[in-house]
């Protein structure tokens, strides 16, 4: 028989290992579903509400099962979800979130590789501008396309624009 107080029943939780793929749909013990967007590690999910659409940042995420306590487990009684320590709500307006910002913000430390090294890209972006006189959009960009093909316009160190280091291998 479940304990009650108030007409509440009393959990017992046990928390269970997951690993939380993008895609997965979710259950919080409250009723409501999730779908994992990305996965940021150190248990940490950027997930979108289903009944809203609304993006939250779940800090601390961990999936558990629970039945009522003092009852043993069976398939009839057991239920399972997640839970979370906090959460970063982020609202339904994609075009104001800035991904890259959360995903630097909340995803682990890069970790090493089997061989003990750190893997870093390095991506450099060059930037040029060509003026072109055309009768239209498109025979200005075949041109420009065209000449860079033919390597008359070359980009180089003069056209540095910026500098990223992105590290490979980060923690899950």
């Amino acid at each position: 028989m479940s304990v009650t107080v108030n007409d509440l029943v009393v959990y017992h939780y046990e928390k269970q290992p997951s690993d939380f793929k993008a895609g997965e749909l979710l259950h919080n013990f409250n009723g409501t579903d999730y779908r994992v967007m990305e996965n940021y590690g150190r248990e940490n999910l950027l997930l979108m509400q289903m009944n809203t659409g609304m993006f939250v940042v779940g800090e601390g995420v961990e999936a558990y099962k629970r039945y009522p306590k003092d009852e043993i487990p069976t398939a009839e009684n057991i239920q399972t979800g997640i839970e979370w320590g906090s959460g970063v709500y982020l609202g339904n307006d994609i075009s104001a979130i800035d991904f890259k910002q959360l995903h630097e913000e909340y995803s682990g430390p890069p970790e090493p590789n089997e061989r003990g090294e750190y893997e870093i890209e390095i991506n450099e972006t060059l930037s040029h501008t060509e003026s072109v006189k055309a009768d239209s959009y498109d025979e200005a960009l075949d041109d420009v396309k065209d000449r860079y093909d033919r390597s008359e316009i070359v980009l180089d160190a003069e056209s540095f624009a910026g500098v990223d280091f992105v590290p490979k291998n980060r923690s899950r």
